[in-house]
C-alpha cells in the first residue's frame, strides 16, 4: 500500500514531473537526476506512490488537460490542449481520459461552455467586484537576442487572469499589486522568464517564479508561463489580502476586507474563532448586501460550527446556515469562490445534489480553483467514493500548497482514509492535522476512533480523554447528528468512540 509521504529520493522525481509534465522525460535521465538507476526508481515509486513513474506522469498530464478544458476559453480545442500537455498519441489519450474521468474530453469542454453560458453576472455582482484586489501587469524587461519575440507575454498573462471574477486588472499606477517580469535570451535560443508579484503600497515581494524554454517553442513557453502565473496569483493575492485585513483596524474595513479578515478564522476550525468571524461577516453583509461572498462564507461558518464543533445548539446553527444559503443563492454570481463556498455550505446541510451543482459551476468558471477541487473532493468523500476524493484533494493541494486550505485538504484525505477503513493512514493524517492545528481539539474525535478501530486502545483512550476535556458531556448520538457523512461512516466512528468510553446518549 502506498505511503502518504514518500522519502526524499522519491520526492525529487515527483517534483520534477510535477514541474514539467508536458516534457518528454527520459526514464534513465529522470532516475539519474535522483542518484538512482531506472529499476530502483520504478521499484521505489511503486512502493511509495503506488504506480510506476510513467503512470504517475500520465496521471499528471490528464489532470492538467482536465483543468485546462474546464477553464478553457470559448475557442479552445481538445487536440491543441492535449498536445500542449504532452500527449502525442491522441487516440490513446482520449481512451485514458474517458477511463479516468468517465467522460470524453469533448464532453468536459462542452460542460465548461454550458457553465459559462449559464447566467451572466448582474450589475450588482459587477459592482461588488470593484472592492476586489487590483493588479497591474507591468511591461516586461526584454534582454538578449530574440527576446523581443516574447513581448506579447504580458498580454497572454492578462488574458489568463481575466477569467477570474475577483481579480481586477488595471493599468500601471492605478493598482495596489504589480506583476513584474523579465525575459532573458542567450545565443543558443534559450529563454528564461522570471515573474514577481509586488505589493506596490509596501514594496513587499509576495511571490516569484521562473520558467525556461526555447525560442523555437515560444508558444508553448507562453502557455506554461500564463498558466503558472494565473494559478499562483490567486492564492498569493488572497493571502496578501488576508494579511492586509488582519493588520488593519476592523472598524475601518470595508465589506471585502472584513470578509478576508473573517476567512482564516472560519477555516481554522478552532472553536473560539467562529463567533467573532461571524460578527465581521454580518458587518460585511450590512455594508454590501448584494455581495454574495460574505453571505456564502457566513453560511459555511454556521455550518462548520454545527458539524465539527459539536455545539449544543447545533440545530440553530444549521437553521442559520440554511437561511444564509437561501440568501446567497438568490444573488447573482460569476465568482467561482462563491460557488465553492455554497457547495461547502450545501454539503454540511446534507444536500449533496445541490453541492454537486455548485461544484460543477465553480469548476466551469475556473477549472484551476483549489476551492472548487477541494469541495468536489469532500462531496465524493461523503458519498463514499474515496479514491476519487483523494485524487481531487491532491489536485486541490497542488493548486494551493500553502495557506488554510492545505489543512482542510489534509483533513479531507484523513476522512477519506477513515471512510475506506484504512485506519493507519487516517491516524497518520489526523495526527498531522492536530500538530498543525492544536487549537482544534475536535480532531481527537476522529483520531480516538481511528486508534480504537486499529486496536490501539490505550492511545485511543488518551485521545478520547483529551476530547472529553474540551467537550464535556459529548455523546455518540450528538456526534452522529452533527456530521454530514454517510450513515456507514458515522456508525463506524461511533463504534470506535463507544469502545473507549463515550456514552451513546
Amino acid at each position: 500500500m502506498p505511503l502518504p509521504f514518500p522519502p526524499g529520493d522519491v520526492k525529487r522525481p515527483i517534483g520534477l514531473l510535477q514541474a514539467e509534465p508536458q516534457r518528454d522525460w527520459d526514464p534513465e535521465a529522470l532516475a539519474a537526476s535522483c542518484g538512482l538507476n531506472r529499476r530502483t526508481l520504478e521499484r521505489r515509486f511503486r512502493r511509495f506512490v503506488g504506480m510506476a513513474p510513467s503512470a504517475f506522469l500520465r496521471a499528471l498530464r490528464l489532470d492538467r488537460v482536465r483543468r485546462e478544458l474546464l477553464r478553457a476559453v470559448p475557442d479552445a480545442n481538445v487536440t491543441q490542449v492535449a498536445t500542449q500537455c504532452g500527449f502525442a498519441h491522441l487516440g490513446r489519450f482520449a481512451a485514458a481520459y474517458r477511463v479516468r474521468y468517465g467522460e470524453t474530453p469533448m464532453a468536459t469542454l462542452r460542460r465548461n461552455r454550458s457553465g459559462r453560458a449559464g447566467r451572466p453576472a448582474s450589475p450588482s455582482a459587477w459592482r461588488a467586484v470593484l472592492e476586489r484586489p487590483k493588479v497591474a501587469i507591468m511591461p516586461f524587461g526584454l534582454s538578449g537576442p530574440g527576446a523581443n519575440r516574447a513581448g506579447g507575454l504580458p498580454d497572454e498573462i492578462a488574458r489568463a487572469l481575466r477569467r477570474f471574477f475577483w481579480i481586477v486588472l488595471l493599468s500601471p499606477g492605478r493598482a495596489r499589486y504589480e506583476l513584474h517580469g523579465k525575459v532573458r535570451a542567450d545565443d543558443s535560443g534559450r529563454l528564461r522568464v522570471t515573474t514577481t508579484l509586488i505589493d506596490g503600497a509596501t514594496g513587499r515581494h509576495l511571490w516569484a517564479d521562473c520558467w525556461e524554454g526555447r525560442l523555437d517553442d515560444l508558444f508553448g513557453l507562453e502557455d506554461r508561463v500564463s498558466l503558472g502565473v494565473s494559478e499562483a496569483l490567486q492564492p498569493a493575492l488572497q493571502n496578501a489580502e488576508i494579511a492586509r485585513a488582519l493588520r488593519e483596524d476592523p472598524v475601518r474595513l470595508g465589506a471585502w476586507e472584513l470578509t478576508m479578515r473573517a476567512m482564516p478564522s472560519v477555516l481554522s476550525l478552532e472553536p473560539g474563532s467562529g463567533p467573532l468571524a461571524i460578527e465581521w461577516l454580518e458587518r460585511a453583509m450590512d455594508l454590501a448586501p448584494r455581495d454574495p461572498l460574505p453571505v456564502s462564507l457566513a453560511a459555511l461558518g454556521h455550518g462548520l460550527r454545527a458539524a465539527v464543533h459539536f455545539v449544543e445548539n447545533g440545530e440553530e446553527e444549521r437553521a442559520a446556515a440554511r437561511k444564509l444559503i437561501e440568501r446567497a443563492t438568490a444573488l447573482d454570481s460569476a465568482d467561482p469562490l462563491v460557488e465553492a463556498l455554497l457547495a461547502s455550505a450545501f454539503t454540511l446541510a446534507r444536500d449533496l445534489k445541490a453541492a454537486t451543482a455548485h461544484v460543477d459551476r465553480a469548476l466551469a468558471l475556473d477549472g484551476g480553483s483549489a476551492w472548487a477541487w477541494g469541495r468536489s473532493a469532500f462531496v465524493h468523500a461523503y458519498q463514499g467514493r474515496t479514491a476519487d476524493a483523494i485524487e481531487r484533494f491532491q489536485i486541490a493541494r497542488a493548486l494551493s500548497p500553502e495557506g488554510p486550505l492545505d489543512f482542510l485538504h489534509s483533513m479531507g484525505i484523513a476522512h477519506a482514509h477513515f471512510g475506506a477503513g484504512r485506519y493507519r493512514e487516517a491516524i497518520h493524517c489526523f495526527r498531522r492535522g492536530l500538530a498543525e492545528r492544536p487549537g482544534a481539539p475536535w480532531i481527537n474525535c476522529f483520531l480516538a476512533s481511528s486508534l480504537a478501530l486499529d486496536g490501539r486502545r490505550d492511545e485511543a483512550r488518551e485521545r478520547y480523554a483529551e476530547l472529553a476535556r474540551h467537550y464535556p458531556g459529548l455523546t455518540a448520538l450528538r456526534v452522529q447528528t452533527s456530521l454530514p457523512h454517510s450513515h456507514q461512516f458515522v456508525e463506524r466512528l461511533s463504534d470506535g468512540l463507544e469502545s473507549v468510553g463515550m456514552p451513546l446518549s
